[in-house]
Parts: structure tokens; C-alpha cells; sequence
């Protein structure tokens, strides 16, 4: 017997976040390929980026749907600002109390739904590699329409800033920053323009090591090391899903790969060393390349002989230390919040980036992008303490300590926040586009 249609909720009354319009009146009489994602997923990431590698037929309307896990999330001006920052060009919807999603019976991000023109189901997928898949089914129920509308007039999107920084690293001179645009900027530590090497799909981690600079270009899934001097670049690996996070030891390259849930070692000709995270998402210690799981790593930072790693879906700080994983802050992948203390009373939101206050000021504390809390904050690995250092801080997401000053991104802005650990105080430096002087 054929199964029968399920109708969805309606989604009339709800607005377009980037064009204030409603959303039937842009989708009025297509096909809908629903969206359910969060910002923060990268898996949802990769679904984007998947679904812009396939042109959008005309009887088909893509629709965001941002079904918020965390708090930050669920602001309609963070959401805003992240669709501008990913390119979005098709209606986004801030689904921020989970109505759309507890109406569809989504279960999972991220997760396609495809509805036809009457508002009744006929097809839903979730996970990555399912465009193709939602793109095949919308062709056959398609030929059994009877009609189908022209795609309205797609409204340009202008960049929020001329600069949209998302890493930071430094060799104690000068700061290099990856800028989402495609870009590497290298300035002197007063924000003013040096050089800008281009050619990245989407830079995120920078480390510098043997007189190269090495960049993890995330949208493009490859490690490329860069002459500082010159700009040459060169692709020493690829492959790889979502490499957001790079550091040394002095030796050669640990990579997160956000992607994979997992942690990489590579000699600095791109040969892979080694691995940590037996795959799929999750928070569990243990043996590092066997037992350990890791949940969306973004960045990495050495502290003496142990490497220190954010894991950005469980909110957690963890610990790699002779070839084991240990979780000094965080409990697993739906607790979070926003409190300082030591061991099990500590709450983050969806931390992003970490550096060691190794010298001057440092006092060998570990400093952390609690990103979704727009916060800084510090852990002390001697007590296990998290305090905090810097608040209201919009995103947060790169940090570099130099001296006694930390120098901290906040995502997808071309400002950069100085602040001295030593008086307490700070100064924003906005940077301006060289090409632009």
C-alpha cells in the first residue's frame, strides 16, 4: 500500500532574517528543500557547501532553518550575521523555539526535508552527502506536477566588513590573521597592513614554523604553507574535512580537524604522523588514537609537554598528555552554560579558540575563546581553575598572547581586541584593507 503524504506546519508568518520579506511570499508555489541546521555544526557547514555545488532548479526554494542548540544561537542577530558571513542567498529562518523543528519531527542536525507546493512531505534525509539524493527525488515529483514558478529575484548581499577575521597567530613582530574573504593579512602589532597573500577558500588555523607559514584552509580541506616573504604557497596535504585549528611543537604540524571529530600530526612536508579520536562524535578519554572521541576540535595549543585542544560541541577543554586524553572542563554534548570554578562546577558555550600564556604575564595558564558566553576566560592547569578574564567580547574565536598583550579575533569582524593582561586594560584596532590605503 502507498504510503501516505504527511502535511507540515505552515510557515506562514515567518521572516526572511537577511530580506525582512515573509517567507511564502519568496517561496510561493515551489517546492521546498528545507534546511534544519545550527550554526555551530560543522557537519551543517559541509551540508551548505554541498548544496551550493548544485544549482537550485527553478521550481525549488532552499530555506534555512536555524534550529538553535545553544543559546547564542538562537539570537536573530547572530543568525543574521552568520548567514551573511557564510554567503547565504536564499531565505533564513530563526527557528529559535524549536517549533519548525518539533512540528517536522527533525531528530538530528543536519537534516533535509523536501515539501511540495500543497505542504505535504515527500521526502527527508539527514546528514551530509544528501543533496543529490533531495535533488533527484524533487526532478521525480517534478514530472508529476502539474505546475511549477519562476525563482524570484535574488537580493545581493554586501559583506558586513571589508575584513572578516577568524585565526590569529604570531611570531612576536607581527600578527597574521585568516580572514574568511579568502585571505591571509599579515600586520605589524599596531593593526597596520603589511602584505595580503589570497588564493584560500577559507583560512581559519595559522601556526608559523621553520620560516614558513602554515594555514589550515578549512573550505578547501587542505594544509598549504605559505613563504612569509615571497607568498608562495604550497599544498603539503589535503583531503581532509573541515581543518580549522594548526599549531607546532617545534617539529612539525597538529591539526583539528573539526570535520572529523579528530586530531592530526604532520612532519612539515604534510606526511601524516599520527592521529587522535577513534571517529564519530562524542566526549570519552582515554588512549588517544583507540579510546578517545572528540567532539567538533577547533583549536589547539601546546603548554610545556601537553597539548591542550577545545572541543566546541561539548563545550569542553581537553587534555593530551603522553599519548592520552583527558577532559579538564566539560561533561559531554547538550551541557553548557556560562560559570567559572574548578572541575565539575565549570560551564562554557561552544569555545572556539585556546592559546598558552607561556612568558611574560602568561604565569602558564591557558587562555580560552568561551565563544557563545562572548567571553575570554582562564584555566589554571596547576588548580584547575577557570576564571574570567575579558567580558563582552562579541564571538570570540583566535587568540595569540605576545608579551604581556593578548590579541583576540572576534569572528568575522576587522577589528582586533588588544587587551594587557598586566593593567586589566584594552583597545580595539580596527584593520584596514592594505588595497584600500
Amino acid at each position: 500500500m502507498k504510503k501516505p503524504l504527511v502535511h507540515t506546519p505552515s510557515l506562514d508568518g515567518l521572516t526572511d532574517l537577511l530580506s525582512g520579506r515573509k517567507v511564502t511570499e519568496l517561496t510561493a508555489g515551489r517546492y521546498l528543500l528545507l534546511h534544519f541546521m545550527t550554526g555551530g555544526c560543522i557537519n551543517c557547514l559541509h551540508l551548505i557547501a554541498e548544496t551550493a555545488r548544485y544549482p537550485v532548479p527553478e521550481g525549488l526554494a532552499l530555506v534555512t532553518v536555524h534550529s538553535g542548540k545553544f543559546e547564542r544561537e538562537k539570537e536573530d542577530g547572530w543568525v543574521r550575521a552568520w548567514a551573511f558571513r557564510h554567503g547565504l542567498d536564499h531565505p533564513v529562518v530563526n527557528d529559535a523555539d524549536m517549533r519548525l523543528w518539533e512540528g517536522f519531527a527533525v531528530r538530528a542536525w543536519p537534516t533535509l526535508v523536501l515539501v511540495d507546493p500543497g505542504g505535504y512531505e515527500i521526502g527527508r534525509a539527514s546528514g551530509e552527502g544528501t543533496v543529490a539524493e533531495m535533488l533527484s527525488l524533487y526532478e521525480r515529483a517534478k514530472k508529476r506536477a502539474e505546475e511549477s514558478k519562476k525563482l524570484p529575484h535574488r537580493i545581493r548581499r554586501e559583506p558586513l566588513d571589508s575584513y572578516a577575521f577568524a585565526r590569529v597567530a604570531s611570531d612576536g613582530k607581527r600578527l597574521y590573521l585568516s580572514d574568511l574573504g579568502g585571505r591571509v593579512v599579515v600586520s605589524d602589532l599596531a593593526g597596520k597592513v603589511e602584505k595580503t597573500f589570497h588564493g584560500f577558500a577559507e583560512p581559519q588555523g595559522l601556526t608559523l614554523l621553520g620560516g614558513l607559514l602554515y594555514v589550515a584552509d578549512r573550505a578547501a580541506g587542505e594544509i598549504v604553507a605559505v613563504d612569509p616573504e615571497t607568498g608562495e604557497k604550497v599544498v603539503i596535504a589535503s583531503g581532509f574535512r573541515s581543518p580549522t585549528g594548526l599549531t607546532n611543537d617545534g617539529k612539525g604540524l597538529q591539526v583539528a580537524l573539526a570535520g572529523e571529530h579528530a586530531l592530526l600530526w604532520l612532519d612539515p612536508s604534510g606526511r601524516e604522523i599520527a592521529r587522535a579520536g577513534r571517529g564519530g562524535e562524542g566526549l570519552r578519554d582515554g588512549e588517544m588514537g583507540r579510546e578517545a572521541q572528540f567532539a567538533q576540535p577547533t583549536d589547539l595549543a601546546w603548554l610545556d609537554e601537553a597539548l591542550y585542544v577545545v572541543d566546541a560541541e561539548a563545550s569542553a577543554l581537553r587534555k593530551i598528555e603522553e599519548g592520552r586524553v583527558e577532559t579538564p572542563v566539560g561533561w559531554d554534548l547538550f551541557t553548557f552554560g556560562d560559570r567559572d570554578g574548578i572541575g565539575e562546577e565549570v560551564r562554557l558555550q561552544h569555545p572556539e579558540g585556546v592559546c598558552a600564556g607561556v612568558g611574560g604575564c602568561g604565569n602558564h595558564r591557558i587562555f580560552i575563546a568561551d565563544t557563545y558566553n562572548d567571553k575570554v576566560k582562564v584555566y589554571d592547569p596547576l588548580t584547575g581553575r577557570v576564571t574570567t578574564l575579558v567580558e563582552k567580547v562579541e564571538e570570540p574565536v583566535g587568540l595569540v598572547k605576545v608579551g604581556c598583550d593578548l590579541f583576540i579575533v572576534q569572528l568575522g569582524r576587522n577589528r582586533i581586541l588588544r587587551f594587557d593582561i598586566s593593567t586589566l586594560t584594552s583597545h580595539t584596532m580596527e584593520i584596514k584593507t592594505l588595497e584600500g590605503l
